[in-house]
């Protein structure tokens, strides 16, 4: 058949396939033009890269050679040099120069070269994750025999965080404990390391604890007060039988939550006293008391109750009135805003002030209010409510919500705020971070630093660790924040003028900032930037959530726990069933690791078929 009538599509296969010297030949040039792209782009990181410790000094040139392997498109070649059985360039992230030399002299013909062990001065696969696992040591210390991800576990309050609680995550195989420096005092977190230590010495197990510190978290205030209500549930069975009363304490004046205020008739009180009420609701109540002390007395009720100041109580002895009260006072309380989809706000500076004709929410950090432009997005409470800024005004910054979770939304005092498209000055160190690091230095082995937004914030923890003359006392950086995705480069460089440090993919705000569709995306390049610059990451954020805090994982858990694995290390939240979420997370990772190291598939036989 003449080549004219042979179809297009065969036409193109003929005329299309070259000989095997001139594919090789044709590959060769695109692996020395990704060869001259990294080579430039070390030239023009030098200085960043004379900067780092000497013994970070050849994984600083290698994240060089990977941001220029990365600034180019490689999918066409990766899939062309796939198909003659040649590496994709897919795992090359911790030795990129090396990948790219051995292509070079495969498709050169030249297998000796290839096959040779790297010249001094060039990483190669094995030279690159002794110095991950060298990095991932020194900052975690030894790990748990049989497998090499480390499990670091957030610490519950200080009350809760008992030898028994320490025996049985330690058991389950917990390495690491993360104590959070937003909540608690230094004395707490002081008492809940010891014990961790202790109980892990009594073991033989050591182990290192990581303060948390809190970063500029941004919170709002309702400017509102409204009357406090004081709610006392009962405990009840799913038919709503009373399984144990309301229980709540009597006291002269109010204190504190849970304590109810009933002036001068406390002295007059004993056992078995009744007081009858009408509760905020309208509903007959009947306080029973208890115990009598000096200072308060305490009462149950067999049904919930709502209380507020004024209520008026009668006071029984024996079914005989002996007399008549009022609740004595209890501050007012902040309000909540509830906006919906469409509603504006006024996001206000400074203090509280008094009620606008706008609905208004007063932002912690009033310095940071007027950084903020028209039509960046404002989020409210993790992201459940999106807002645009639309007008500033001399009194604030009128916001229009654009998206909610669930509208209208109740947003409270103490509720997160976040501008992921503004763009803020990096500040200096809070009172509760100066704080926490102090505390660090003094029972800690490395801090954890929150909402890193550019290298200037990691020079600034790690000029003070230098300063505390704490040697090995480790950092790692929490990348969760769009900033720290924009200034990533400058971020690893000045991290590597650092040892020991790591890196943590905080997942909660990074979705928040960035979107939870951009997520996926990011995480995966988190994790390869580590590898790039052999840095342990940390995998954090809900891990196994749903075990931790109601002792049943859901199939999506525990495949996210599955991929965590990747990282060097995967931090669980607590919860009354942490211990549980420690050993069914061992587990996975054992059996993981014998299938995959990092993006690697092992191949291990399989025991099917």
């Amino acid at each position: 058949m003449p080549i004219g009538t042979l179809p297009a599509s065969t036409v193109y296969v003929q005329m299309s396939n070259p000989r095997p010297q001139d594919r090789a030949r044709a590959l060769r040039a695109r692996v020395e033009a990704l060869l001259d792209a990294i080579a430039a782009e070390e030239s023009a990181r030098h200085t960043r890269i004379d900067a780092v410790l000497p013994h970070h000094r050849a994984s600083a040139e290698n994240l060089a050679h990977y941001l220029g392997l990365r600034h180019q498109d490689v999918r066409a070649l990766q899939r062309d040099l796939a198909s003659v059985g040649l590496s994709s360039l897919g795992r090359c992230e911790g030795h990129v120069k090396d990948t790219l030399v051995r292509l070079r002299a495969w498709l050169a013909g030249d297998g000796d070269q290839a096959l040779a062990e790297p010249p001094a001065g060039l990483l190669g696969s094995a030279q690159a994750e002794s110095l991950l696992h060298r990095n991932t040591r020194a900052l975690f210390g030894p790990c748990a025999e049989g497998r090499h991800v480390y499990i670091l576990v957030t610490a519950p309050d200080a009350v809760e965080a008992t030898p028994e609680w320490a025996d049985r995550i330690l058991a389950a195989g917990a390495d690491l404990l993360r104590i959070n420096g937003a909540h608690g005092t230094e004395a707490e977190w002081a008492k809940v390391a010891s014990t961790f230590r202790e109980r892990a010495r009594a073991c033989g197990r050591t182990v290192r604890i990581f303060l948390d510190l809190p970063g500029p978290k941004l919170r709002v205030a309702v400017p509102r007060l409204e009357k406090a209500v004081l709610h006392v549930p009962r405990d009840k069975d799913r038919l709503g039988r009373t399984l144990s009363p309301s229980c709540l304490r009597l006291v002269a004046e109010w204190r504190g939550a849970a304590e109810l205020p009933v002036g001068q008739l406390l002295p007059q009180l004993r056992p078995g006293d009744t007081l009858h009420l009408r509760d905020a609701g309208g509903r007959k109540r009947v306080l029973v008391v208890q115990e009598v002390e000096a200072d308060g007395a305490s009462a149950v009720c067999d049904r919930s109750l709502y209380l507020t100041a004024g209520l008026r109580l009668t006071w029984r002895r024996s079914g005989e009135t002996l007399g008549e009260a009022a609740i004595g006072s209890i501050p007012p309380v902040p309000g909540e805003l509830r906006i919906g989809v469409g509603d504006t706000f006024l996001l206000r500076d400074g203090t509280p002030g008094p009620d606008a004709a706008m609905p208004a929410l007063v932002l912690e950090g009033p310095e940071l209010l007027s950084q903020v432009l028209s039509g960046e997005r404002v989020l409210l409470d993790d992201g459940k409510v999106v807002a645009i800024a639309e007008e500033r005004r001399t009194d604030g910054i009128v916001c229009r919500v654009r998206n909610a979770t669930k509208s209208p939304a109740r947003i409270r005092s103490g509720k997160g705020i976040s501008f992921p498209d503004s763009h803020f000055a990096a500040g200096k160190l809070g009172v509760q971070d100066e704080a926490a690091l102090a505390a660090a230095f003094r029972f800690a082995d490395g801090v954890e630093v929150s909402f890193v937004n550019t290298e200037e914030d990691v020079a600034l923890i790690g000029g003070r660790i230098a300063e505390s003359g704490r040697q090995g006392f480790g950092m790692v950086l929490k990348l969760e924040t769009r900033g720290a995705m924009k200034n990533l480069p400058a971020i690893l460089f000045e991290a590597m003028k650092h040892h020991p440090v790591g890196l943590m993919i905080a997942r909660g705000d990074l979705a928040t900032e960035l979107s939870f569709e951009r997520l996926a995306e990011m995480q995966e390049e988190l994790l390869w930037f580590g590898e790039a610059c052999h840095l342990p990451v940390v995998w954090a954020t809900q891990v196994l959530d749903s075990l931790a805090h109601l002792g049943i994982p859901t199939r999506a858990e525990v495949t996210d726990a599955a991929m965590a694995m990747r990282a060097e290390c995967v931090m669980l939240n607590k919860g009354p069933f942490a211990a549980e979420a420690v050993r069914m997370l061992d587990d996975i990772i054992r059996k993981m690791e014998a299938h995959q190291f990092k993006k690697r598939s092992l191949l291990r036989k399989l025991a099917v078929g």
